[in-house]
């Protein structure tokens, strides 16, 4: 709720249910047991994990949306895409 504080937001999401994940080019270091960031370098030689976010630039937009979906609801479709909620 309220509006955006920064422009670029990064998204990595895992269905625990039904498996699968939402990812991107961007990797990251994050723990395994909690949500953590800790840098974007020697991930595993520092004791995490690598894992890929999609980047979302919001531009100048003062709210915004993802939904995420999996690919048998969108046909194939990229499963998370931005939209703006305006």
């Amino acid at each position: 709720e309220g509006p955006l504080s920064s422009r670029f937001y990064y998204l990595y999401a895992e269905d625990a249910e039904r498996g699968g994940r939402w990812d991107g080019p961007i990797n990251m270091c994050v723990a395994e047991k909690e949500f953590k960031i800790a840098g974007v370098t020697d991930c595993v030689a520092r004791g995490f994990q690598r894992a890929g976010f999609q980047e979302y630039d919001t531009g100048e937009q003062a709210s915004w949306m993802v939904q995420l979906t999996d690919e048998s609801t969108t046909g194939g479709a990229p499963a998370a895409p931005g939209t703006n909620s305006q």
